[in-house]
C-alpha cells in the first residue's frame, strides 16, 4: 500500500453486479402491484413471477414493476431485479432473485416469444 492509496476511492468488489454485467439483459414491464410484497414473494418463490401482468410501456406510464431478466446463453442461470418506476424514475429496486429456467420459460410465453 502507498502513501497515495489512502485517497483512491475504496469500492465493494460485489460478484453478483459483475456476474448480471456478464449475462445478456431483456426488460420486461408489469403492471404495478405492492413492490414490498413482490418482494417477499419472490424471496419466498419464484412462481410469484407468473402471477404478474405485463404490460405496454404506453399504457401505463405514471406507475409500473420494471423486471430486469439476466439469462447466459442456454438460460441455464437465470435472475430477476425488479424495479418500482413513477413518473420514468426509479423509486425502488429488488434484491436479485434466481429463476429456474422453466418458469423463465412460462413468463416469456406470455409475452409472445417464442424463441427461448
Amino acid at each position: 500500500m502507498g502513501f497515495f492509496d489512502i485517497f483512491r476511492k475504496k469500492t465493494a468488489d460485489n460478484s453478483m453486479n459483475k456476474k448480471l454485467a456478464a449475462l445478456s439483459c431483456k426488460k420486461v414491464n408489469y403492471v404495478a402491484v405492492d413492490f414490498t410484497e413482490l418482494c417477499e414473494n419472490m424471496a419466498a418463490s419464484p412462481e410469484y413471477l407468473m402471477k404478474l401482468k405485463p404490460v405496454n410501456y404506453y399504457a401505463l406510464k405514471d406507475e409500473y414493476i420494471e423486471a430486469a431478466f439476466y439469462s447466459d446463453g442456454g438460460h441455464d442461470e437465470n435472475y430477476v431485479v425488479f424495479r418500482f418506476v413513477r413518473l420514468d424514475k426509479a423509486v425502488s429496486v429488488s434484491d436479485t432473485y434466481p429463476v429456474p429456467k422453466d418458469i423463465l420459460r412460462k413468463a416469456y410465453e406470455k409475452l409472445g416469444a417464442v424463441n427461448f
